[in-house]
């Protein structure tokens, strides 16, 4: 094992807490916790036993995740997202997880293992599955359309070995100004919801619907990206705590001549004699290739730029001949240094892409410290 880390991001895990408390006393209702994605990157173990008293419920995209915080301890109910395929049902009741449905087939398969007489003594007299019904109101990438949702519940109804515990919705725009259409598609679900028995729980509300459409607020919210200190629109109407910073360590030092070029294909080529330096960080550890030439770090409290391509492993950064840096001293990618700050925001820009990509392509070897 390296005794000294390249690069890590430090997670705040009390500010991952404050949000959730935060959102939660905004909305009054249960707490969904989105832990999708290694919790955005920030590492869904260590955030879900944080949020254990806090959130009612987490959610997950696959049942693979789901497996991984049942066998890391955790036993609050854990969402899928998205309809699993039919042939993990096994795995589905066995782990005790609470699947997204949108289609008979699913169903049918959830109902028949608990039909497994050889299963059921595993499980201990377990009784139903509880499920959650995904309705599609104008996302159009998953759930059953609105206008047969009545339908397909009422055929739930059928299998004596399900039990449905929740329906939901998921919004397009609701991150926009513009909350036309949000508004539309939470007509529809209220829609779905008057011609239906009563369901112990609805929800339709992710982060930017949590923070900006109260109506959308429902029996549950679903925070994803909130949770972790980001706001996902313009709209600032709680006080989030940032929770990650993503650091690095100085590699290399050295003076470049001019006219030389740096990284792959040397596209910089020094106007000047320059002084260098290499980041061990790179596009392996989820730093945007993009950023090639345009990005910029914190070193010793001061802006740097990053210059010629960036590598799997290594980026090189232009320094001022005074600089006072040296092999091993920290840089800063996304975070504070002294009284700088590059945001998640300011760097998705520069990438032309989204925090939630910056986020989740954060890899596994980048070594995650908590606090």
């Amino acid at each position: 094992m390296e005794t000294s880390i390249q690069t890590n991001v430090e997670v705040d895990l009390k500010a991952i807490q404050a949000n959730a408390k935060a959102i939660k006393a905004r909305t009054g209702g249960q707490l969904i916790a989105v832990v999708k994605a290694d919790a955005y990157g920030h590492g869904a173990i260590a955030v879900t036993k944080e949020l254990h008293t806090i959130a009612d419920m987490f959610a997950v995209a696959t049942v693979a995740e789901g497996i991984e915080l049942r066998e890391a301890g955790i036993r609050k109910p854990i969402l899928i997202l998205f309809s699993p395929l039919p042939d993990l049902a096994e795995e589905i009741v066995a782990y005790d997880l609470t699947p997204a449905i949108d289609n008979f087939t699913l169903a049918l398969r959830l109902n028949k293992v608990l039909d497994d007489k050889h299963l059921q003594l595993q499980l201990a007299g377990k009784k139903k599955v509880k499920v959650h019904v995904d309705v599609n109101t104008g996302m159009n990438r998953s759930g059953v359309r609105y206008t047969e949702a009545a339908a397909f519940l009422r055929k739930l109804k059928t299998l004596p070995n399900l039990e449905v515990e929740g329906i939901f919705t998921h919004f397009a725009t609701a991150h926009q100004t513009d909350n036309s259409f949000a508004h539309l598609q939470l007509n529809r679900f209220s829609c779905v919801l008057a011609n239906i028995p009563n369901i112990p729980m609805t929800h339709a509300a992710n982060s930017a619907a949590a923070l900006a459409i109260p109506e959308s607020h429902l029996d549950a919210v679903r925070p994803g990206l909130s949770l972790y200190g980001i706001y996902p629109a313009n709209e600032k109407p709680i006080q989030l705590q940032p929770a990650l910073m993503w650091k690095a360590r100085v590699g290399w030092i050295d003076f470049i001549e001019q006219g030389e070029g740096v990284s792959y294909g040397l596209v910089y080529k020094a106007s000047s004699r320059t002084r260098v330096a290499g980041i061990q960080v790179g596009f392996g550890d989820g730093y945007p290739r993009a950023l090639s030439g345009i990005g910029e770090v914190l070193i010793d409290g001061k802006r740097r730029s990053i210059i010629g391509r960036i590598c799997m492993d290594m980026l090189v950064v232009q320094l001022e001949p005074s600089d006072n840096v040296a092999v091993g001293d920290e840089v800063v990618l996304i975070g504070k240094q002294g009284s700088e700050e590059i945001t998640i925001y300011e760097v998705a820009a520069r990438a032309n892409t989204i925090p939630y990509r910056i986020l989740t392509s954060i890899a596994k070897r980048v070594n995650r410290i908590y606090s």
